[in-house]
């Protein structure tokens, strides 16, 4: 039986969502076998998804491939759940879609099982005004609708999370109705901020070959157990990458504190330019190595540093010989090992398939550092960087030098034959080779 197939429907689908600005290989109509199916679809995902080492499915299950594209904003998506799922009568839903504008982050599940959407979204402070002032309605009547008013208590065990506050039914409560409860959380802030912040930057002068230093406080070197390790972990876009070869000599790495390179995947081709490269990028999680709190205290630093050397690709020729880049700043966290017999079940307030969390064992905890972006206004923790290619203005100077300098180089070897042709002749150096071989 053949049938006429379409590959992959997602890279079309994310640029209709997300604008066209989306580096996502579609993939051509083809006639295929059944047979031949699973093997193609494997295929178009190699080509611009990477693939995740996974160490746990447990808490990884669906993030088996991955895609990362830096995104100034979410005007698309808000456009388009304007025009494709809000009504143009719902005021409600165009404003919570504008909403989106000032979320921190969002998270968009689709459970292939069950075929439901679900979409989360936070925003640290209210959207649109001073104060939260939402009106949430039940209109339909079809689905319940659960409000819940609840800010973080100190949990009894080290790895829950412990809300308490209100929760109300729309249509079925007549009041709030008070709940204390607590959940196993993977993810967890430092308790204390001093001992909990880094920032991001590029060692200037950056070339084509940038160092991301790593800076912290000398209080950050305090894991928060004994079974705690330090890690980054990188995003990559294709223009730029990590040479693995490199990060593998451990006396190299210890002069920039870096243990070792725990997981490399993606495009991680050291020669091929940008416009080459297929996959998005690549990912890197990085073990850190703090130094030892008492050197630091001893030569009074309040400081240190760790650098991970890059390199950058080659980008298409543009008009002033200067491309800008964005590179989006790595995550920083101490990955602990709970305690034995810890369950971590399911957290519905738990972020999942982030990428690094499924490269740990099940009962691994984070405490995330908090970034500070130095003289950053807007809070945006990107870095850009200014990448030297072919300025387009002067490529006919480029051109013209190149054939005089290869129209030269030919010349001179033709004279220099020509030198060596008149001083020996055709032939002589055989000639003189039989001489000498009478004469011995």
């Amino acid at each position: 039986m053949v049938l006429r197939l379409r590959r992959d429907l997602l890279c079309p689908i994310l640029r209709k969502v997300f604008g066209d600005r989306i580096k996502c290989q579609s993939p051509e109509v083809l006639c295929l076998d059944l047979d031949e199916i699973r093997i193609a679809a494997k295929v178009d995902f190699q080509e611009t998804f990477s693939g995740l080492f996974l160490l746990s499915e447990r808490f990884a299950s669906s993030s088996s491939w991955q895609y990362h594209h830096l995104l100034p904003s979410l005007s698309d998506l808000i456009i388009y759940i304007e025009q494709n799922i809000c009504s143009s009568t719902d005021q409600t839903c165009h404003s919570r879609a504008s909403s989106l504008r000032a979320a921190s982050y969002l998270d968009i599940d689709y459970d292939t099982i069950s075929q439901v959407v679900v979409s989360s979204a936070f925003w640290p402070q209210p959207p649109n005004s001073d104060s939260w002032n939402e009106r949430i309605q039940n209109l339909e009547g079809t689905h319940q609708v659960e409000v819940g008013v609840l800010a973080s208590e100190k949990p009894t065990e080290p790895e829950e999370l412990t809300l308490g506050g209100f929760l109300t039914v729309i249509g079925e409560d007549d009041k709030a109705n008070p709940t204390l409860f607590s959940f196993p959380s993977r993810h967890h802030p430092l308790s204390n901020s001093s001992q909990g912040t880094y920032s991001s930057s590029f060692t200037s002068p950056t070339g084509l070959h940038p160092t991301l230093g790593l800076n912290f406080q000398t209080t950050s070197t305090n894991p928060p157990a004994t079974t705690c390790a330090l890690h980054a972990y990188l995003t990559l876009p294709s223009y730029l990458f990590a040479d693995k070869y490199q990060l593998s000599d451990p006396l190299f790495l210890a002069s920039k504190h870096l243990h070792s390179i725990r997981s490399i995947s993606g495009e991680t081709d050291l020669e091929a330019p940008d416009w080459a490269v297929k996959k998005w990028g690549s990912s890197m999680l990085v073990e850190l190595s703090p130094p030892s709190p008492r050197k630091y205290q001893a030569q009074h630093e309040r400081n240190w540093h760790a650098d991970i050397p890059l390199h950058l690709r080659y980008l298409p020729p543009t008009a002033g010989g200067i491309t800008k880049v964005q590179v989006p700043w790595p995550v920083v966290f101490w990955a602990c090992t709970a305690e034995e017999g810890t369950k971590m079940t399911v957290n519905p307030f738990d972020r999942v398939n982030l990428g690094y969390d499924g490269l740990f064992g099940p009962r691994t905890m984070f405490y995330h550092l908090e970034p500070t972006p130095p003289g950053n206004v807007n809070g945006t923790l990107v870095e850009t960087l200014d990448v030297p290619v072919l300025d387009m203005e002067k490529a006919e100077y480029v051109e013209v030098g190149t054939v005089l300098v290869v129209l030269v180089g030919f010349l001179w070897v033709c004279w220099k034959l020509v030198a060596v042709f008149r001083h020996v002749g055709i032939g002589g150096g055989t000639s003189e080779g039989q001489e000498l071989k009478k004469r011995s």
